[in-house]
């Protein structure tokens, strides 16, 4: 059985250490997405937005964009620029509409913007949208300037799990130890009762005790009464009644009158009685030999 234990928990700890580093490899992937211009949507000039502050590290920041012209029009000059927190500015593109491409910078933390402009024969055109159609889209490695941080914490994390779930499975088995079987309860339950009753912490148990004593001492006399009352029918003929009353008047007739002699000075111990059934055995006796005589 504890073979069994052992490899239940070695297979548990394996599992536990491998699923949440897979749950961390997987966060690691996602990334956050954000659209800042759509292709219906109205061009302005500037376009701002925050750089999260992951324990202040830089993000991998991707860049997709797609520049059309809008049919009828001409081709426009169109630039596109990135300035990040610490006033660093980024060229994304700079060229004639119609172009697509992606770029991947390193984001900081803070805000940030994207510059754009739009000029046509040279002159910066005062509605965009009106000759040339944006796509913006950004994405955000939330995760992957901490990668290494993540396992480390996901390993600590899972040793705790392990930790606690074997510290709590000891305390729960020794909890049933002490707890014992059911039947251990029930003998300890009645024992505190006992116990409670003897010193006299609960009245009512004294009284059912004495109540018990008492039903058994009134049991006891009915038993006796009842020996008695049964033994009476046994004598069925009255002569014989009176032929042993003789008998015992005659023993005592041959005696003769008796005085108090016996009854006056120091009494004497008979050794041979040390309890009430020598006692009985004496007087037994005694009146025996008066019947003999």
């Amino acid at each position: 059985m504890t073979g069994d234990n052992s490899r239940k928990s070695a297979i548990t700890t394996i599992v536990t250490f491998v699923l949440l580093n897979i749950i961390w490899t997987g966060a690691l992937t996602s990334s956050a997405d954000q659209y800042l211009i759509s292709p219906n949507s109205d061009i302005v000039t500037e376009y701002r937005f925050d750089g999260p502050d992951i324990l202040g590290k830089e993000i991998p920041f991707h860049v997709f964009y797609e520049i059309n012209e809008v049919d009828g029009m001409g081709s426009s000059e169109v630039t596109i620029e990135l300035e990040l927190s610490d006033g660093t500015i980024i060229e994304v593109f700079d060229g004639n509409s119609n172009a697509s491409s992606s770029e991947t910078y390193s984001l900081s933390p803070g805000p940030s913007s994207f510059l754009i402009t739009i000029k046509q024969n040279g002159q910066v055109y005062p509605v965009p949208s009106d000759i040339v159609e944006i796509d913006l889209k950004t994405e955000m490695d939330l995760y992957t300037p901490i990668r290494i941080e993540g396992y480390v914490v996901a390993n600590i994390l899972a040793l705790m799990l392990i930790v606690t779930d074997r510290t709590l499975r000891s305390w729960a088995k020794s909890r049933r130890l002490k707890r014992g079987s059911p039947v251990v309860r029930k003998l300890r339950e009645e024992w505190k009762e006992v116990e409670k009753s003897i010193s006299g912490g609960n009245p009512v148990d004294v009284d059912d005790l004495l109540s018990e004593s008492n039903s058994a001492s009134n049991l006891m006399s009915k038993r006796r009464h009842w020996s008695v009352e049964e033994t009476e029918p046994e004598t069925e003929e009255g002569d014989q009644e009176m032929e042993d009353a003789d008998a015992e008047l005659e023993s005592l007739d041959e005696l003769g009158e008796g005085d108090e002699s016996r009854l006056q000075g120091k009494a004497t111990l008979d050794e041979d009685v040390d309890t009430i059934s020598d006692l009985w055995d004496k007087l037994g006796d005694g009146q025996n030999k008066r019947r003999d005589l």
